[in-house]
């Protein structure tokens, strides 16, 4: 029954078209490309210069998600995960800027040749990105081959009759971009009227009213981000269609995006890794900034609100609270069990931090790093503040509610422990120089008996810890603790994500206490 139970809070969050489509996506048997009437003609576009990172190696090896280079046995290479495979069929080498066209070409003619064998390469999302990936080179290189054309025709078709709304979400938008793109190359009005009408849609329903994307990836928001600003360059240089009303809707969600990014983004130039988010999947924000300065796109807004976060900031410190919801409420499989966690850069360099995203592997790594343990926040019972299980799914939701909030207090509750009879109450108050965090377990009317709970603290791998009696060092900041029962403070060394497939050796402070907790840390002078 427990299973029962979590599928059943799992799926009663989804929306009518995504339970139609999930069923459709699992009835549909797979079918082999469709090869158009006649040859299409490909018309080259006005394209970015090339600036993807170097993946592909002049040994023929490729080097992705930090794994060892790796000469693919097949397009199906999954040695190294799905993740893996999905990134090396993305084909983003092709512009990557020291990729020439010999080299491209004979790739892309090695893919077109294992067509009929390939599995992950072939399914939307990953032929989404390649689409956008194929017509930046053929068009940068001014290539005009009607057997490539012709694949890649074939590749927009099945898209076209397999976008992702029984996903929804990033993937979505995925799709949208990549049909536009597809529709530019080829001048095919169909394809461009379906995937305007997405686009338009879906940016209206996922960018939300502060900037930010509904997922709550700064990642994905990056990457998100860097792909309109791509296609808003591809159609300010394309001559069919003229569409301004298009071009004026993209910049102005552009020019949100932007406005969010610039706001959430550490003085470092470092986003948090809040949620589904790692290192080097995606441009810093500064690459950004400047594509949308060649764009002449201006940051809109600057503030957050409906995201759920708050940037706090000092002269000497930044602080990024969480206090809205986990994720997308349609689409949270990039979600983590973090409400009301932090994080905490002093003097421009990450002290207390996120233990991040290193794989999509489904074990024991995914499921503790999306956990409620993994982060700067109260675990109660051992369970987590929302239900994330398997590798992106998630059952019951904690709501957050912000019920204060002022340049030098911020207070926000939680109801992820209703079950237990507890909301989870943070409060940070703020000083120059000291930062107090007070953490409540507030007991329901329904089961008032006392609650413990484990406030867990992740230090960066370069900040020294060192225990004494006066309390707790981080490099020369002091990090103390009061409670009415002296809470129990264990600090252990802990694997922190460096990106993906990529540990590096922190250390987490884990500290029991009942009812309330007070957590001070005072900046050196």
């Amino acid at each position: 029954m427990s299973t029962i139970g979590r599928y059943w809070r799992t799926v009663r969050h989804l929306h009518a078209r995504q339970m139609v489509y999930q069923l459709a996506y699992r009835l549909r048997q797979r079918s082999a490309l469709r090869l158009p009437n006649h040859a299409p003609t490909g018309y080259p576009l006005t394209v970015p210069e090339p600036t993807k990172p170097v993946s592909y190696n002049v040994d023929g090896t490729f080097s992705l998600l930090n794994c060892p280079p790796l000469r693919p046995e097949n397009w199906n290479e999954a040695r190294h995960g799905k993740l893996w495979t999905y990134t090396l069929n993305y084909f983003d080498c092709l512009n990557q800027p020291t990729m020439d066209m010999a080299t491209g070409l004979a790739l892309i003619d090695d893919f077109i040749q294992q067509t009929s064998e390939l599995v992950d390469g072939m399914e939307p999302y990953p032929i989404s990105l390649r689409i956008g990936n194929w017509v930046q080179f053929l068009s940068r290189h001014r290539v005009q081959d009607a057997y490539i054309n012709t694949h890649l025709f074939m590749q927009a078709d099945r898209l076209h009759h397999r976008l992702e709304y029984h996903l929804g979400g990033n993937h979505l938008l995925e799709n949208g971009i990549a049909l536009l793109t597809a529709s530019l190359f080829f001048r095919h009005r169909r394809w461009f009227d379906k995937g305007r009408s997405l686009l338009l849609a879906e940016l209206d329903r996922q960018i939300l009213p502060d900037g930010g994307h509904d997922e709550r990836s700064p990642m994905y928001h990056q990457i998100l981000l860097d792909r309109l600003l791509d296609l808003l360059f591809i159609l300010r240089g394309s001559g069919w269609p003229t569409d301004t009303a298009l071009m004026e809707f993209l910049t102005r969600k552009v020019g949100q995006m932007l406005g969010w990014l610039d706001t959430i983004t550490f003085g470092n130039g470092a986003i948090p890794l809040v949620n589904d988010a790692a290192v080097g999947m995606a441009p810093d924000t500064c690459q950004l900034r400047w594509k949308a300065i060649r764009l002449g796109v201006r940051p809109i807004g600057g503030r957050l609100a409906e995201s759920g976060y708050r940037m706090i900031r000092r002269p000497r410190y930044e602080l990024l609270a969480d206090v809205g919801p986990i994720g997308s409420g349609l689409q949270p499989g990039h979600a983590h069990a973090d409400t009301l966690s932090f994080i905490l850069h002093i003097d421009d360099k990450p002290v207390l931090i996120d233990a991040g995203t290193s794989t999509y592997q489904l074990g024991v790594r995914r499921l503790w790093e999306r956990s409620t343990a993994a982060h700067n926040t109260v675990e109660v019972g051992g369970l987590s503040s929302s239900e994330v299980w398997s590798t992106f799914r998630v059952g019951q939701r904690a709501r957050a509610t912000v019920t204060a909030s002022s340049d030098d207090t911020l207070i926000a509750c939680h109801d992820g422990y209703n079950e237990l009879g507890i909301v989870h109450e943070r409060c940070w108050q703020v000083t120059p120089t000291v930062i107090r965090i007070v953490d409540q377990l507030v007991p329901n009317r329904r089961r008032p008996e006392t609650k413990t709970g484990i406030a867990r603290f992740y230090v960066h791998p370069d900040v020294r810890v060192q225990q004494s009696d006066s309390g707790i060092r981080l490099g020369s900041h002091q990090l103390s603790f009061l409670a009415d029962m002296p809470p129990t403070i264990r600090i252990t060394p802990v694997d922190l994500s460096d990106g993906f497939n990529r540990l590096r050796r922190g250390t987490c402070i884990a500290v029991t206490f009942q009812q309330q907790l007070t957590t001070t840390l005072a900046l050196d002078e």
